[in-house]
């Protein structure tokens, strides 16, 4: 992936309250003061975020029934990522971030004001959220060029691959330090607001679906319609 000094996060109020875990429309038409916060908590998150990317890309090698092996040596484990990266002649591995300052400051304004803080902490998951999709869209606009497709994003946590089993792998192939971000026990980043991925691209990929599709919590998400 090309380097960028700067990410451009195109984040709305109605973002920033399903960061919430809100409906939008349903707090427009009961709470105007409440949508209005999420304006203000945007104006002010926005400035706090620091938006970092660390990628690498692997040529595969090969594929067996639970491995996906990478030339250099590396490879992957697991039943459900290898079925969905399986026809990949590459793998981009993704760590991105906002940084700590916004999350700092959302635990900071919840101990006086929990309504503006939970503000704030929508805006920062709806923050990384928008950087993950920033970094799909130049992958698959740089695939396009070279005449390849790419799968859905691809994270710890879907279905058939467990956070525990995902992402000590991502972190053996990512220089997630160079940006910040460490892996804790129990496979939680920090800082918070920060997102793994894996994008399989190739001839032969199969480029449709959602990542909703794949998502533990797809039978009971209210946002997994949207979009």
């Amino acid at each position: 992936m090309r380097h960028k000094e700067t990410w451009k996060l195109e984040i709305t109020a109605d973002d920033v309250l399903r960061g919430q875990g809100a409906d939008p429309a349903a707090v427009k038409a009961r709470s105007p003061r409440l949508f209005q916060l999420a304006e203000e908590a945007l104006e002010e998150g926005l400035g706090l975020a620091q938006p970092q990317v660390a990628e690498e890309r692997f040529s595969v090698a090969s594929v067996g029934h639970d491995r996906l092996q990478l030339k250099g040596g590396a490879s992957l484990k697991g039943a459900g990522i290898v079925h969905h990266l399986a026809p990949t002649t590459e793998v981009s591995v993704v760590v991105c971030t906002i940084g700590p300052a916004l999350d700092d400051r959302s635990s900071a304004v919840m101990n006086d004001d929990i309504v503006r803080g939970l503000a704030l902490y929508g805006v920062g998951s709806a923050a990384v959220e928008a950087l993950a999709n920033a970094v799909c869209r130049q992958v698959e606009s740089e695939a396009a060029e070279r005449g390849l497709k790419t799968t859905i994003p691809l994270s710890p946590g879907m279905i058939g691959w467990a956070v525990e089993e995902g992402q000590p792998q991502i972190f053996e192939l990512v220089d997630a330090g160079r940006i910040g971000v460490a892996l804790k026990p129990g496979g939680v980043m920090t800082p918070l607001k920060s997102l793994s991925m894996m994008i399989g691209l190739g001839k032969n990929v199969a480029d449709q679906g959602r990542t909703c599709d794949y998502c533990a919590m797809k039978e009971t998400c209210r946002h997994r319609d949207r979009g």
